[in-house]
């Protein structure tokens, strides 16, 4: 399946674009989606964290992502 998936901040700029479509399997969860994110981009893997919103919500990396979903890949943020 085909997943819609946009990046914020430090990450747009790692992997040059806004959003992509990427190629899945059905089932996929959201911790095996970021794996396959860092595969392709060096950058993103080199963060210990990344932060993963589906539907504009935060989720749990055992959750399921649906085709129709909307994927968000956000830095770290810190701040004080």
């Amino acid at each position: 399946m085909k997943i819609k998936v946009t990046y914020f901040g430090q990450f747009r700029d790692i992997t040059g674009v806004k959003e992509e479509e990427i190629e899945t399997k059905d089932g996929v969860t959201v911790v095996e989606l970021r794996d396959q994110v860092r595969e392709k981009y060096a950058g993103i893997a080199a963060k210990d964290e990344v932060l993963v919103a589906i539907n504009n919500s935060f989720a749990a990396l055992e959750t399921v992502v649906k085709e129709e979903d909307k994927v968000a890949f956000f830095p770290p943020v810190s701040g004080g």
